[in-house]
């Protein structure tokens, strides 16, 4: 016959197995807890309502309150004044990345078409390569008129020769559309 517990069957031990037995501590202990730790355990203490209220009743949780205020600061900070490599020119989407190996920077344009973008017609884009060096001057040009077809990833590519090159801006240009991207030349 099977026993419940609280609807649930009770599984039958393993004779080989030892029984598990909790000892639960009450009573002298308490004496030598902390004010606060007893007050909480025997549910003396009153909490305070509101979030705002339990983010600053106590110098612990007011730290972790400020520390949680200056991640999202910082990344609200990065997600508005970061350097743009991606970005949507005419339904296609458009990424640069860029990357320097044996005295050469090798630049890339992926474009591949946005769900949104239900278009079949060929984009004609101006793609304009830039590379800038360390003294924020430009250093070398590529320019080229790439026909992009939707429903195809598509890639230009160039070779420039590395000067202290420090970063790449590809400007796009579809008609009236025009869009700059930007991004740090990593090396390898």
């Amino acid at each position: 016959m099977e026993e419940y517990i609280n609807g649930d069957p009770i599984e039958e031990m393993d004779p080989s197995e030892e029984n598990l037995v909790f000892h639960y501590k009450k009573g002298s202990f308490r004496k030598r807890e902390d004010h606060s730790t007893r007050d909480l355990a025997t549910g003396k203490i009153n909490l305070r309502p509101g979030l705002i209220k339990s983010l600053v009743s106590t110098k612990g949780n007011r730290i972790v309150f400020f520390v949680m205020l200056i991640c999202i600061g910082v990344t609200v900070f990065l997600g508005l004044f970061r350097q743009s490599e991606t970005d949507v020119v005419s339904g296609v989407r458009c990424n640069a990345s860029a990357f320097s190996f044996d005295g050469n920077v090798y630049a890339t344009l992926e474009m591949e078409n946005t769900p949104k973008n239900k278009s079949e017609l060929p984009v004609t884009m101006e793609v304009l390569f830039e590379c800038i060096n360390v003294e924020n001057a430009v250093a070398d040009k590529y320019a080229e008129t790439v026909i992009y077809v939707p429903g195809e990833k598509q890639y230009v590519r160039t070779v420039f020769t590395d000067y202290d090159m420090k970063k790449l801006r590809v400007s796009l240009k579809v008609g009236k559309d025009e869009k700059v991207l930007e991004t740090s030349i990593s090396q390898r």
